[in-house]
């Protein structure tokens, strides 16, 4: 038998996999906005503002 398949007779419960999941994105949708706001502040800090700084200096 394949490891994580169904046995005979076993239902698939598509309704508490999805339920599951649902749950799962909620719980790290906020930390997924806090990451990609975090990185935006990094980039911008490190990347774009010090090539602004170069161009607009000459």
């Amino acid at each position: 038998m394949i490891p994580g398949s169904l046995d005979d007779g076993e239902p698939l419960r598509l309704r508490e996999q999805f339920s599951a999941l649902r749950t799962q994105v909620r719980r790290y949708f906020w930390l997924w906005i806090a990451c990609q706001t975090l990185k935006g502040i990094v980039t911008t800090t490190f990347i774009w503002v010090p090539m602004a700084y170069l161009y607009l200096a000459r």
